[in-house]
C-alpha cells in the first residue's frame, strides 16, 4: 500500500498526511476541533446528497497509542477509507455518505466520555445532522472474517433506540453478506468510537476483522461457559450469569490479533493484505445502499 509505512512512522503528522491524500484526490476536508481533538471531515460534493435518504456516517479513528505503529489499530481502517474514496468518487451519484477520521479514540481507555468522538457525536446530535446509520471501522487489517461487535446493553435499554440499533445490525449483516463469501460473526469486542455514539443515543455498529481460526476459536471458548453461547447468538449478554464469565471472555480468551493491540506487535508484519480487499467491498456496498428516512 503506497505510503502505508510512511503513515506508520513515529514522525508522521497523521492529520496532515490524510488531508494531503484527500487533496491528491481533489477533495477538500474540514478539521473539526472539539475540546482539543481534531476530527477530519471529508467534503464530498453537494451533488452526492439527497435529503430523502439517511446520512450514512463512516468512522475511522486515526490516533494511535504512543510508542506503537498502530498498524492495525487503526491505521488499517484509515487506509481502507483512503483506498476506497477514489471508487466512491467514480460513482458520481447520490450516495449520502459522510466520512470522518476521528481523533482521540484511544483516550477512551479511561472512560467513553474521554473519547474524542464523544463530544463530536454530541455536537452532531445537537445540530440534528446525524442519522441512525453510523458504521465504525476499527482494526480491519488482519484476517478474512468480518466481525460485528455485539454490545452488552442493560435490560432497561430504551426500546426505540434498541429497535433502531437492531435494524442497523441487520442491515450491516446483509451488506457484509453481499460483499464477501464469508458471513460476519457477531461477537463481544472491545469498544471503539461506536461507544461514543451509542452513549449519545445514536445507533452505531462496529466492524472489524479476524483470521477465521482465531474467530472460531473465540466462539468455541465462549460456548464453554454455561449459558453464554445462547446469549451471544441472541445478542443478550446481560443474560451472562456471572461476572467471572465476562472477565474470562475479555481477559483470558481474546484472539491473538486483539492481544497485539497497544503493543510493539501491532506493526505492518502482522497484517494480511487480503483483509483490505474484503473491507473495501464492504465499504462500497455501504456507500451504494441508501436508506430512506
Amino acid at each position: 500500500m503506497d505510503g502505508f509505512l510512511d503513515f506508520l512512522s513515529p514522525m508522521c503528522d497523521r492529520k496532515e498526511f490524510i488531508q494531503n491524500r484527500l487533496l491528491e484526490l481533489r477533495l477538500n476536508s474540514s478539521v473539526l476541533v472539539i475540546h482539543g481533538k481534531e476530527h477530519i471531515y471529508v467534503d464530498f460534493p453537494k451533488k452526492n446528497y439527497d435529503a430523502r435518504f439517511k446520512i450514512k456516517t463512516l468512522i475511522a479513528h486515526y490516533d494511535r497509542v504512543g510508542g506503537t505503529q498502530g498498524a492495525n489499530d487503526n491505521s488499517s481502517s484509515v487506509f481502507a477509507f483512503l483506498q476506497t474514496i477514489p471508487e466512491i468518487l467514480k460513482l458520481d451519484s447520490v450516495h449520502n455518505t459522510r466520512i470522518i477520521f476521528t481523533d482521540g479514540e484511544e483516550d477512551g481507555r479511561s472512560g467513553v466520555k474521554e473519547q474524542g468522538a464523544f463530544l463530536l457525536a454530541k455536537k452532531l446530535k445537537e445540530l440534528n445532522s446525524i442519522d441512525d446509520a453510523v458504521f465504525v471501522f476499527d482494526s480491519i487489517g488482519r484476517g478474512d472474517t468480518p466481525i460485528i461487535s455485539d454490545v452488552d446493553f442493560p435490560p432497561n435499554i430504551d426500546k426505540t433506540f434498541y429497535k433502531k440499533y437492531s435494524n442497523l445490525i441487520a442491515n450491516c449483516k446483509t451488506i457484509i453478506e453481499n460483499s464477501c463469501s464469508t458471513s460476519p460473526l457477531l461477537l463481544p469486542t472491545a469498544f471503539s468510537d461506536n461507544a461514543s455514539f451509542i452513549a449519545n443515543g445514536i445507533p452505531a455498529v462496529l466492524i472489524s476483522m479476524l483470521p477465521k481460526d482465531e474467530a472460531l476459536n473465540y466462539v468455541s471458548n465462549l460456548s464453554r461457559i454455561k449459558g453464554l453461547k445462547e446469549s451471544v447468538i441472541n445478542r443478550k449478554l446481560e443474560d451472562v450469569p456471572t461476572k467471572v464469565a465476562k472477565e474470562y471472555i475479555l481477559r483470558e480468551n481474546i484472539p491473538l490479533t486483539w492481544r497485539f493491540f497497544h503493543t510493539q506487535y501491532d506493526n505492518s508484519t502482522t497484517l494480511t493484505p487480503n483483509s483490505f480487499a474484503i473491507v473495501k467491498k464492504i465499504i462500497m456496498n455501504i456507500v451504494k445502499t441508501n436508506f430512506l428516512k
